[in-house]
């Protein structure tokens, strides 16, 4: 009503069970995306948007290229997103965006050369785990947009989402942050409150659910199982029935949203703690 648009699911996510997941994740997007760093808002919202063209993410690519569009150089974003390595970026932004298409799809394969490469280009330890810390959370929201099925706006209220994005953030209101982000304990706090933290399903559900979106022991129930590993793989791939078996084993929306949200968090942050490996 105050915003005079249906608000984006992306927003209406983190407001539905908040404790559980909206307020810790809201906390560490904010401090990501608009709190110090030497990557601009425009680089920051670049890295969502590769992440989502990564990840197949229709409604991620559009809203933070469009947010991207309006904070740096509307062609180079476009250009990146078409082919990053041929769109003539400026040298450490391509050269990060190299490392973190890695982190994002094949985090496996990371290696230390690779962070060499980094340094050897000026780019600083610091800079690197903003870097992932924005790609981190980009990989968890693309798998929970597509397993949820997020509406896509028109192109006049992404363009409003967009401005105001750019202008608040987050977060609802305004937040004020002194300081470099501490990513490593706003990534411990996501990761208890999801899976360690009180919920309707049970915590060892939660976290065998979020181990095996990255090839993982199976799930013993092959609902959980076969949607847990399509998170994984290509949350883009969910469909209605899969989420609705889920529903129907927990008996309970909340509860499915829950897994699902377990599913969505063990993916980003195994990425976040194989960088983190990899950088020590």
């Amino acid at each position: 009503m105050v915003s005079g648009m249906r608000l984006p699911d992306a927003a209406r996510i983190v407001m539905y069970h908040e404790d559980f997941y909206g307020k810790p994740m809201a906390a560490w997007t904010q401090a990501a995306m608009r709190g110090e760093s030497s990557w601009s808002v425009g680089e920051r919202e670049l890295f969502a948007a590769m992440t989502a063209k990564w990840n197949s993410c229709t409604f991620c690519i559009q809203a933070h290229s469009a947010i991207a569009s309006l904070a740096m150089d509307k062609t180079l974003v476009k250009a990146a997103l078409e082919d990053f390595q041929r769109a003539k970026l400026p040298s450490r932004l391509e050269t990060i965006l190299v490392f973190l298409e890695i982190f994002a799809k094949t985090p496996d394969e990371l290696t230390g050369e690779q962070v060499l490469t980094l340094f050897h280009n000026g780019i600083t330890q610091q800079e690197v785990e903003d870097a992932m810390a924005v790609v981190t959370l980009f990989s968890i929201t693309v798998r929970l947009a597509d397993a949820l099925n997020f509406a896509i706006p028109s192109d006049s209220d992404f363009s409003r989402a967009a401005h105001r994005m750019l202008a608040q953030g987050y977060v609802f209101g305004k937040s004020k942050m002194h300081g470099h982000p501490d990513h490593r304990a706003l990534a411990e706090v996501l990761h208890k409150c999801v899976l360690e933290g009180p919920g309707i399903t049970d915590i060892a559900l939660r976290q065998a659910i979020a181990k095996r979106t990255t090839g993982g022991p199976a799930v013993g129930e092959a609902a959980y199982d076969d949607l847990a590993r399509q998170i994984g793989q290509a949350a883009y791939k969910v469909n209605d029935a899969q989420v609705k078996k889920v529903v129907q084993k927990t008996g309970n929306e909340k509860a499915a949203f829950e897994l699902i949200v377990a599913a969505a968090v063990g993916a980003g942050l195994y990425r976040w703690q194989k960088g983190l490996g990899i950088l020590k």
